[in-house]
């Protein structure tokens, strides 16, 4: 790479080997050096104004954020955003969904699916440490609800809050912004926020699932219920009913099966016992019939209401 300043490779090594050809003017690569770099199979020209070292076994990462260098105006959202970020529920999607100002036209590139928007501004995508551009937290789970069901999403924004990425306070400016009858996933969005309220966020899909059939069968079950044990050990409850103290305890982590994970998950429960709270414990094979699940647990709760009512 002698051909490039420190500034240069600096670039290139954060952009996942990519540059743009006003980077390279910037730094005093010109057009004719440009040509000539690609001619000695130094570069390679990716899109009009993007250019790969040459050589490179291209990444889909790469892909992204070539688009997103090529289309400085736009970002990656979508399906395709919630994946990269590590969002749960994801549809599998061939194409790349990239979202660009209307009127913008452009050719749509191979594997690309272009969805314009009226509605963009500065708030709505956020610069990630490689340049790639994306949708902010609270678009992109906007923009999911054009792609998924309303658990899913329900999932997904759980998810999102849990994380810290962003505030309940932000789903709801960006759907009063954003929320049109004739944009898509406009009414899911705005039904979802106002089925899941203001509770708290679960932690896992399995959770919600829970939460979800308890509900429908009248257990008023919350998520996420903090709790200080007689140890003087601080916990969270997957889902309780606090004024009955009965738990649920969604074990469908790997570490549930792990010799210490047993021993850590009796140990709580004895403590939970010790202050009169009674615990259920629900596994994956348990969701494998989730009607009897949910029917069980009912149950349970019910008998154990109406033995403290007595």
């Amino acid at each position: 790479m002698a051909h490039f300043s420190a500034k240069t490779l600096a670039t290139l090594q954060r952009q996942l080997g990519l540059i743009t050809s006003r980077q390279l003017t910037a730094d005093g690569i010109g057009r004719s050096t440009r040509q000539r770099l690609v001619k000695d199979k130094v570069l390679e020209q990716q899109f009009r104004c993007v250019y790969r070292v040459a050589g490179q076994r291209p990444t889909f990462e790469q892909r992204l954020l070539a688009l997103s260098l090529a289309h400085p105006t736009g970002f990656i959202t979508g399906p395709t955003a919630g994946s990269y970020l590590g969002l749960r529920r994801m549809p599998r999607e061939s194409k790349i969904h990239l979202c660009l100002p209307h009127p913008i036209r452009i050719d749509e590139p191979d594997g690309v699916l272009l969805r314009q928007s009226t509605r963009i501004n500065r708030f709505d995508v956020r610069v990630l440490e490689n340049g790639m551009r994306v949708a902010s937290w609270p678009r992109l789970l906007f923009d999911l609800a054009a792609d998924l069901t309303m658990t899913n999403l329900t999932s997904v924004i759980d998810q999102a809050l849990k994380d810290g990425h962003c505030l309940p306070e932000e789903l709801s400016l960006i759907g009063d912004r954003l929320c049109h009858p004739n944009r898509r996933g406009s009414e899911l969005y705005a039904r979802t926020l106002v089925e899941r309220g203001d509770r708290k966020p679960v932690e896992s899909h399995p959770e919600l699932i829970v939460l979800n059939g308890l509900l429908a069968r009248g257990v008023p079950v919350e998520p996420q219920d903090a709790l200080r044990l007689s140890n003087g050990k601080n916990i969270r409850i997957d889902l309780a009913v606090p004024a009955v103290r009965w738990a649920v305890e969604v074990d469908v982590h790997p570490e549930h099966t792990r010799p210490s994970g047993i021993v850590n998950d009796k140990q709580r429960d004895r403590q939970l016992h010790l202050m009169d709270w009674q615990v259920e414990r629900v596994t994956d094979d348990d969701l494998s019939d989730p009607p009897a699940l949910f029917h069980e647990l009912a149950t349970l709760y019910h008998r154990r209401a109406a033995s403290l009512a007595d």
